[in-house]
């Protein structure tokens, strides 16, 4: 076994980095380079998945259960499980900002005005979630399941996680933290399942919260509701996001065995007949 894979490794791994490289850039890297509206961005959320299909097609011969989405047995338990983990969490975060101090409750914007925000919320953070956990988990954990040790193939989504999230924040140690903090809970729910329902389903509903005060935009005010920032810090408002987190994950693993999970077989690429060897299909 050893010698298949350090021969598959190579060309695997650089198969999945193509991939990973090319899909991100589609989706992190165009839309800084092109000024899109909001119809354009919403076309160019669209359309990854049939660029992400025609990526799986050409270099694995995949479809998009490349990249986890699987309609397994309990596919829509798992989504609504995930939802209200990550929704369930942030709620409590922005009740928390509230009651201490760091923001000061307005109101809510126009009705006209806060419907199509939440439309927006719900459509922009709905399809954006399932993308990134479908580059960042799916695609890692289909790509080199084979090929390395599970704990390696965490820790490799974990950390590509906090470094993709660099696209919208920059590199900084207090945002490098919560990221991993919170890819705990995305990671370990694909890694639990092996599909990306449960782990897109908290990434929406953190989302969602997050847009109901801030929109997709990140700014105050395009949300749906209106809040002012008061200038109050401290060492707990700091990292209140990072602990949530890590409180988050404590409630992914206590659900874990709600977590409906696909079973598929792990798949050694074979040596050539002449060797004499079986290569056996491996039971996950």
């Amino acid at each position: 076994m050893e010698s298949v894979l350090k021969k598959w490794w190579p060309q695997q791994a650089g198969l999945v980095l193509a991939a990973y490289l090319f899909l991100t850039c589609y989706f992190n890297l165009v839309p800084l380079l092109v000024p899109m509206n909001d119809g354009l961005r919403a076309l160019h959320l669209l359309a990854f998945f049939p660029v992400a299909y025609a990526v799986a097609r050409c270099l694995f011969r995949r479809g998009l259960d490349l990249y986890g989405i699987v309609r397994v047995p309990g596919w829509h338990r798992n989504l609504g499980i995930g939802f209200l983990l990550g929704a369930g969490a942030w709620i409590v975060l922005f009740a928390l900002y509230f009651g201490l101090g760091r923001y000061h409750y307005n109101g809510m914007n126009g009705g006209g005005q806060a419907a199509l925000a939440l439309a927006v919320v719900l459509f922009g953070y709905g399809v954006g979630s399932f993308i990134s956990d479908m580059i960042v988990r799916g695609l890692l954990f289909s790509g080199l399941r084979n090929s390395l040790p599970p704990a390696a193939v965490f820790l490799a989504a974990l950390v590509l996680y906090a470094l993709d999230d660099v696209w919208y924040e920059g590199l900084q140690v207090q945002n490098t933290v919560f990221s991993l903090a919170l890819g705990l809970s995305l990671t370990y729910a694909y890694a639990r399942t092996n599909t990306v329902w449960a782990s897109a389903g908290i990434h929406f509903g953190l989302n969602t919260v997050y847009g109901l005060f801030f929109g997709v935009s990140g700014r105050i005010g395009d949300g749906v509701f209106t809040f002012t920032e008061t200038g109050n810090s401290s060492l707990l408002l700091t990292w209140l996001s990072t602990l949530l987190s890590l409180l988050l994950f404590v409630g992914v693993w206590l659900l874990r065995h709600q977590l409906a999970a696909r079973r598929e077989p792990l798949q050694l690429k074979q040596e050539p007949a002449a060797r004499g060897r079986r290569t056996d299909t491996v039971s996950r």
